[in-house]
């Protein structure tokens, strides 16, 4: 057993396999939005982590053919955005605008609260990028003042709690546009929302992908500015 767990391929069939039973459990409970498969799929390699005593280093041995194989996969994301292009170029602006707007709110709203709350300086500043993808944060947040490896730990975080709160909140609003449900995923949720429009359909796809992007970029060129301004 202590050489199995020494075998990269091992821990890469395993995430694999967690990621799959997390699909299971979430379609048998009726696609309940407590249980999106990332989220088990997370707990069961994290609960084998503990119970085997594996450190994060062997993990990884394995973990970093996933790693790899995730650029391919992104730039397949640009399938959905080709399919909806057009739809695209005809929002543009509203797009432009809402990714704007909602960055700003939810990095307002996150470094106040985190302040206010608080009070630490350094959580404040690594709170700001809790809204965009995990490779972003990680490369600006220390540009930022904040700590690298908790600014991924809230990346993963906040796109959870987006992907669970997110619909059901837009749904009580009676808001069921694929524009607006894309747009909201993207912007709150980054990668796992995005993950999660992927299932939804083809519009919400693609409307989450370029507010994905668009909010990475928006925060790598602003943040870094407005902090070394203020």
């Amino acid at each position: 057993m202590m050489i199995l767990l020494q075998t990269p391929l091992f821990w890469t069939a395993l995430t694999i396999g967690a990621f799959l039973l997390g699909q299971q459990v979430y379609r048998l409970t009726g696609n309940l939005v407590l249980l999106p498969p990332i989220l088990t799929g997370i707990g069961l390699v994290v609960v084998t982590l503990k119970l085997t005593d594996t450190p994060y280093t062997t993990y990884m041995e394995g973990g970093h053919y996933l790693h790899d194989m995730l650029q391919p996969l992104i730039v397949m994301l640009a399938v959905p955005l080709f399919l909806q292009l057009r739809a695209l170029r005809q929002d543009a602006l509203r797009i432009a605008l809402a990714v704007t707007l909602g960055s700003a709110t939810t990095v307002a709203c996150a470094w106040w609260l985190t302040s206010w709350w608080i009070g630490d300086p350094m959580l404040s500043q690594t709170m700001l990028t809790k809204s965009i993808t995990t490779p972003v944060a990680v490369a600006i947040t220390g540009q930022l003042g904040g700590d690298p490896s908790l600014a991924a730990a809230f990346v993963i975080l906040s796109g959870l709690l987006g992907v669970i709160m997110i619909l059901p909140i837009l749904t009580l609003m009676r808001i069921q546009r694929p524009e607006t449900v894309g747009i909201t995923l993207g912007v709150c949720a980054h990668a796992i929302g995005t993950s999660r429009a992927l299932d939804l359909g083809e519009r919400e796809a693609a409307y989450a992908i370029t507010a994905m992007i668009l909010t990475a970029t928006l925060h790598a060129v602003v943040l870094p500015l407005l902090v070394s301004l203020f």
